[in-house]
């Protein structure tokens, strides 16, 4: 995708017609309209319809999505605006460097897919991707206050899977004592676009809010395990980032509950890729499955969809792992629920106030069922060798998180 010599548009008003034409690289767009739009989100959205000249509309997009920063208010708050870049950016990255590798044929149940994006940039000021009109193409999204069925999370399992094995190994330490020289794992300076952990400092964040998301008033209860002490909890998050096992690292889309994606039928994708990181891969599985299932659906069928996903990850060419036989992949996949505080921490602003609630029943059962506070805060976890090693370069990294969050 090529970067094209305008700025770019930064609100509605200012986005052009010679702009769309330099972009998707095609004079024949004769004219847009910008049918609706998506301001007060953290990403700004802009449903464009586009009109070519006589018959040159043959096989080109009349429907695409604009996705970027498009709402002066967000970025005149004060610190916000390198901090939406950052986002924005990481997910034109993962386009532009990761996704525009990716085979475009093959059995669609399984080849790993994702939107399609006719262009991806970004500058100082902004950064937009523009893609497919899912909606427009027959696609329906995910909604975090239902649940879907088996089949549904066979089918995410199986596109997460396929991601992992693609990219296991992957890591952004040079050096890396955790990881075998390999001519399929790229080098690390060649994935410097994944750092900073964008995760963990959204994570950490959202944890500032504590006495608004946690103790206000009309917030979704939650056991004392999870609400009783802030110290603890804020423990439990910090050691899940300091022991997540690198034997288990790979690119992690970091966001993939049910909100997060687009369906036919039960064929599931994932949307909003602005969150991806280099991670343990049971983040992903444990916050997919939690997501798409009732609290007494995943407990019945839980260790059937790790055991479903273990196989898909092998038969996509990742490591054969065994839930019975290594007693790390269950540590880190009860560890990993510890993603579920995400939603725990989400203010009303951000997500509406039943898709909280609906998502915080599923993943505080799952936090008390495994008992995840208590293994990450109570001694309880066994540093495998591997983890000891990976602590060094994990401390460097919160090192310039936080010297990152001062200056931004």
């Amino acid at each position: 995708m090529s970067a094209i010599a305008m700025s770019m548009p930064n609100s509605q008003e200012t986005l052009t017609l010679e702009w769309l034409q330099a972009a998707l690289q095609d004079t024949t767009i004769s004219s847009f309209e910008v049918t609706s739009s998506r301001l007060f989100e953290t990403t700004s959205k802009l449903y464009v319809t586009l009109a070519y000249s006589g018959d040159a509309h043959e096989g080109k997009p009349t429907h695409i999505l604009l996705k970027g920063g498009f709402n002066p208010a967000m970025f005149a708050v004060p610190g916000y605006k390198p901090i939406l870049l950052r986002v924005y950016t990481r997910e034109v990255d993962l386009f532009t460097k990761f996704a525009s590798t990716l085979p475009t044929e093959g059995d669609a149940a399984v080849v790993l897919q994702v939107p399609k994006v006719y262009w991806a940039g970004a500058d100082a000021d902004n950064a937009i991707l523009a893609m497919e009109d899912l909606a427009h193409a027959g696609f329906a999204f995910g909604d975090p206050t239902t649940t879907y069925g088996l089949a549904a999370v066979h089918s995410g399992l199986e596109q997460l899977a396929s991601l992992h094995a693609k990219t296991w190994g992957w890591t952004t330490v040079e050096g890396d004592a955790n990881v075998k020289a390999s001519e399929s794992v790229p080098s690390a300076a060649s994935l410097a676009w994944l750092e900073p952990n964008i995760y963990d400092v959204t994570m950490r964040g959202l944890l500032g809010m504590w006495d608004e998301v946690i103790l206000g008033a009309d917030r979704p209860a939650l056991p004392a395990i999870l609400k009783d002490s802030r110290e603890r909890t804020s423990l439990a998050l910090e050691n899940y980032f300091v022991t997540r096992n690198p034997r288990f690292r790979c690119l992690v889309h970091g966001d993939p509950h049910s909100g997060n994606t687009y369906l036919k039928g039960d064929n599931v994708r994932f949307l909003d890729w602005q969150i991806a990181h280099i991670g343990t891969a049971f983040h992903d599985v444990a916050y997919f499955v939690v997501s798409m299932l009732t609290v007494e659906e995943r407990r019945t069928h839980e260790l059937a969809m790790l055991d479903y996903y273990l196989a898909a990850l092998a038969r996509h060419g990742g490591p054969v792992l065994s839930r019975e036989n290594d007693p790390d992949v269950m540590t880190e996949y009860r560890k990993a629920l510890m993603t579920g505080l995400g939603w725990v921490l989400t203010p009303h602003s951000m997500q509406a106030k039943a898709r909280v609630e609906a998502m915080v029943e599923r993943y505080a059962a799952a936090i008390v069922d495994h008992k995840t506070i208590e293994l990450l805060t109570e001694g309880n976890t066994k540093e495998t060798t591997a983890v000891k090693n990976d602590k060094a370069s994990a401390s460097v990294q919160v090192g310039e998180v936080a010297k990152e969050q001062t200056t931004a």
